[in-house]
Order: C-alpha cells, then structure tokens, then sequence
C-alpha cells in the first residue's frame, strides 16, 4: 500500500478506533484522505473534547468516552479557569498562553465564545495571577478571571464551568473593580444574585426609597472601605474632612440612613450591590 494512504489510514485509526481498508489505490485522492484525517484530528482533540465536555452536548456514554480521551490520569489535581475579555478574546491570546504554559497542560485549553477561554490545568498551582498578566501585557486586553477549587474528579468539569460562569456574572455585576475571583470571593453578592428582582425592589423601597445614584455609591463605597474613617475617607480621596462631612449629611437626609453608623453602612452596602444589580436586570 502506498506510504501516505498508510500512514493516515493509522492516523484515522488511532483516533477514532475504526480500521479502514481499501481495496483500490487508484481511486484514492490523498489529499481528501488527508483532509478527513484532519478533520478526525480536530474533532478528536483535547480542545474539541473539553469544548463539548464543557458545553454538556454529550450523552453519558460520549461524555465518560470523551473524559477518557483526554488521558488525564485518575487522582490528578487540577484547577479550572475561566477567562473573560469584554473586547475580545482571538487565536493570539490561546497561543500566548500556550506559550506560557507549553507541553501537555497547554492542551486543555479552549475558547468557548468570542469572549471567554477556557483552561483545564492540571496542578494545584493558582495561576490566576500570571494569566491575566500575561493576556493584558502581550495581549493589550482587559481581562477577569475567575478559577475554581482544587478537584480530581474530572467528571465534575461540567458543573465548575457553570459555576465559573455564575462566578464572573456575579462579579461583573457587583464587583467589577476585582479581576481575580476565586471560591468564596462573592460575598453577599451571591445571594443577592439568586435573590427575585421583586424582593430586591421591595428591600429598597423600604431601606432607602429609591435606588442611588452613582455619586453618592463611589463615595460610601470609599468610606466603608476605610472602615468608616472620615480621616482616612477624606485623605484617600484628596477631600476636606468638612466637604467630606458635609457630603455624608447630605447622603444621610437624602436616603435616611445614619451611614456613620456599622448597621447604617451595612444597609447601605447591600443597598448598592441591589442597585447594581437591578441595573443590570433592567437592561436585560
């Protein structure tokens, strides 16, 4: 048999388990069998496979095939993150992580959409850190990242990319200014997510009468920031301690709530993580 219809008839062969023979040379046209072997190769690569593992598209019996496939050996600690970039994310960013990691960890990697990759990798290393670097610097793109606990039970990834995805919805929303999030960063911004928009809409209309305003949110966010410190509030935002004051007075008529106070500030906090969160919704 000719060499080259040998060697990706093997090549078919390894990858799908199927042994095809044929019976005239003649009539082959090598390069639609190369064509076919590359589509195999495609479809049966580690990318492809955790993009469907990932995405829930198998039944039971693909799935554990398809886990399998992916030669991540039984008891393996791995870590999985979930890269999101707002303007978008291409074929550079993969190779540039890829480059960062090479060898057999740069293999489970994949883009699930035109703003979201996905990374399978195997050890216990957090390297959320060197990610985003990396994406931001080389790739000259705003990036967030959000990364799961430690596992070993590769058929969990379906679940942890759901909840990673949950986990950057969350923070998109109430915490945008944090890049990296991790297990148990959300705060009370994850119960106010899985909370009904009417029972948020109603804590509000009791708390505070309306929804607040972005003015009055930078600066009670900065103050409970700084544990309720006019000084230290007043230094950081290169602000009189009297307009500072004179500011809070008006924030605390406007809405009722005495912000100077641990309980006033913990009402209003969770007044602006609903008031974020209600914008969203509305735009939906």
């Amino acid at each position: 048999m000719n060499t080259d219809i040998r060697n990706e008839l093997n090549k078919i062969y390894k990858l799908t388990g199927v042994k095809l023979s044929i019976e005239n040379e003649d009539e082959v046209d090598i390069a639609e069998l190369k064509k076919i072997s590359a589509a195999y190769r495609e479809k049966y690569s580690n990318s492809n496979l955790l993009l469907h593992i990932l995405g829930g598209v198998y039944s039971y019996k693909e799935q554990a095939d398809a886990i399998k496939s992916l030669g991540i050996k039984p008891g393996t600690k791995m870590r999985l993150y979930l890269i999101y970039a707002p303007a978008g994310l291409d074929e550079n960013t993969v190779k540039i992580i890829t480059s960062l990691y090479p060898g057999k960890s740069s293999e489970y990697l994949c883009m699930t959409d035109s703003t979201h990759i996905c990374f399978l990798y195997p050890g216990e290393d957090n390297i959320s850190h060197p990610l985003i670097d990396v994406i931001e610097t080389e790739g000259m793109t705003g990036a967030y990242i959000a990364y799961s606990d430690i596992f070993t039970d590769i058929s969990l990834l379906t679940k942890e990319y759901k909840e990673l995805n949950t986990a950057l919805n969350i923070n998109r929303i109430f915490y945008s200014d944090k890049k990296i999030t991790g297990p148990g960063d959300l705060g009370a911004g994850e119960l106010i997510y899985n909370i009904p928009k009417a029972v948020c809409e109603k804590f509000l209309k009791n708390n505070i009468g309306e929804e607040i305003d972005d003015e009055s949110i930078q600066l009670v966010n900065t103050f409970i920031r700084h544990n309720l410190s006019i000084a230290e509030t007043s230094r950081y935002m290169h602000m009189h301690r009297n307009t500072l004051v004179y500011r809070i007075e008006q924030i605390e008529k406007k809405y009722g709530i005495d912000i100077k106070t641990f309980e006033g500030a913990n009402i209003f906090n969770i007044a602006i993580l609903i008031t974020n969160f209600l914008k969203v919704k509305n735009n939906e």
